[in-house]
């Protein structure tokens, strides 16, 4: 390889705290942004402001890791069950097919950064164990192939780690 190949192998990016939220993104209390990808790997920042929503689901074809960059989150899992309370400097990993939801759990607005990879022969798309709020479910339809758990899945849901 040549230096122009070995540069070009590689992908920067740059995170930074955004300054502009549309009406959306205020209503629901969040903003995803994009990163990158490489292959099955994935990398986005989301940012809760005090009260931002988010529902119990599960994401079958992909395992995740989200680490806080600012603010403290605390993690739920099937049933409510609180799984943890982390703040800035702290992660935790999410296995493929296990529901989880999240809420902000500081004053200051939470930023996370959130890496995905697809497993081997796994789907992209979300599974919602419990219903988004409208305008939500609009947008995450269209763009992740989200789709309601069905009667075994939801079985599985509510009654996994019980």
């Amino acid at each position: 390889m040549d230096e122009k190949q070995v540069k070009e192998s590689f992908s920067f990016y740059k995170y930074a705290m955004p300054e502009v939220w549309s009406e959306q993104q205020k209503q629901r209390g969040k903003q995803n942004l994009h990163m990158g990808s490489v292959g099955g790997l994935n990398i986005g920042v989301q940012v809760v402001l005090k009260g931002g929503e988010t529902n119990l689901h599960a994401h079958p074809g992909s395992e995740s890791s989200w680490f806080v960059l600012r603010g403290r989150v605390k993690f739920y899992g099937a049933g409510d069950t609180l799984v943890g309370e982390i703040g800035k400097g702290e992660g935790i990993f999410v296995p493929a097919g296990v529901p989880y939801w999240f809420e902000s759990a500081s004053e200051e607005p939470l930023e996370l950064l959130h890496i995905t990879s697809r497993i081997p022969g796994g789907q992209r798309g979300r599974v919602n164990f419990e219903p988004m709020l409208a305008q939500q479910s609009r947008r995450v339809h269209e763009q992740r192939g989200s789709r309601d758990a069905t009667p075994e899945e939801l079985a599985a849901g509510r009654t996994a780690g019980s």
